[in-house]
């Protein structure tokens, strides 16, 4: 009896083990069909114990059930508001209960209140399904991490995810811009990395996108082009301070994509030499602008330096006139596949 109630709990213990591993630190993969999805939520500014808020939730939940992703990705200024740590296990809740991983990048605007850039990376790496790393000590920034995506029948990487910090706003006295850039440590070990990556797989650089918050001054160049496609109604909110992350993404050869945030009201996508610069679309009922609250959705191909992207608007939303309506459309709006929608004729 007494060997059969040690077995009992040693297999209990052991059950349990593997099921905090598999929470904690969950593998990312491409489905039998070869695809990726991610949701990009961008800029939701929840604030805790607010209706608006709590309305932001609601929908975010729906798209996680109806998209059914692969990971979620939030592109920064996730939580501005007192009780911060409450307020980010909140927001969080929504992907713990959906058990599906999710990933941070952040924002200006969440280390104004009560957390720093440090503190909230630990609190959120400690939740489950969390797949975000704050990152080398030695780097600059919170949350410069890489995700591997394994092959569909492999465990072998088959695309890469970065994440980068871009850090926060400026004091006007110190005639910089209003924006802060990402740091030149920040872009070597962005190089040397993928330099190392690129080395392991044979000296072929692996498809990847790169995932941060405030866009850089690059993004002002796609804007008018013929195959750019999605909204500008702000100018580009960047630094005004350019310390060269776009032409390392364009000399290493392997970020076909990078996905931002920050400008609540410019959702598009356009290519420079190759490489789409992105906008998510604003999820906050808290943020400015009247061109809609909702998402964006990634597909990623395995084995092809490819990806589709679209936008889901689900509510008319204008924070000062308090409305916020759904729209009802279930269709991809602005849908776009990489490379292939950026050929010019």
């Amino acid at each position: 009896m007494k060997k059969t109630t040690l077995l009992l709990v040693f297999m209990f213990a052991v059950l349990c083990s593997a099921t905090a591993k598999d929470t904690s630190n969950p593998t990312l993969r491409f489905n039998a069909n070869g695809k990726f999805k991610i949701i990009q939520f961008t800029d939701i500014h929840f604030k805790y114990n607010s209706y608006r808020s709590d309305s932001v939730l609601m929908m975010m939940k729906a798209a996680v059930e109806a998209e059914k992703p692969d990971l979620v990705v939030l592109t920064g200024d996730v939580v501005c508001s007192e009780n911060t740590k409450k307020a980010w296990l909140a927001l969080t809740k929504i992907f713990v209960d959906a058990k599906v991983p999710w990933a941070v990048t952040l924002g200006n605007h969440d280390i104004e209140y009560e957390l720093t850039g440090d503190e909230i990376m630990d609190i959120i790496t400690e939740r489950p399904y969390c797949v975000a790393r704050n990152g080398p000590e030695d780097v600059s920034g919170s949350g410069n991490y890489i995700l591997k995506v394994q092959g569909s029948k492999t465990k072998n990487a088959e695309a890469l995810l970065y994440f980068i910090d871009s850090h926060s706003g400026l004091d006007e006295e110190k005639g910089l811009g209003s924006y802060d850039w990402i740091k030149f440590d920040q872009v070597q070990w962005y190089r040397e990395q993928s330099k190392k990556l690129t080395g392991a797989n044979g000296g072929k650089p692996y498809p990847a996108l790169a995932f941060f918050h405030i866009p850089l001054p690059e993004y002002h160049e796609v804007w008018g082009q013929p195959t750019t496609v999605g909204v500008k109604e702000e100018k580009v909110c960047s630094p005004d301070i350019n310390t060269g992350m776009y032409s390392a993404f364009l000399e290493s050869g392997d970020v076909m994509g990078m996905f931002v945030g920050h400008d609540h009201v410019n959702n598009y996508i356009g290519t420079l030499y190759n490489i789409a610069l992105v906008y998510g679309q604003a999820t906050g009922r808290e943020t400015y602008g009247d061109i809609g609250k909702g998402y964006r959705v990634i597909d990623l191909y395995e084995g092809e330096r490819k990806f589709d992207t679209w936008i889901r608007i689900k509510y008319k939303a204008n924070r000062d006139e308090d409305l916020w309506e759904p729209t009802h459309i279930n269709e991809k709006q602005n849908f776009v596949n990489y490379p292939d929608s950026f050929i010019e004729n």
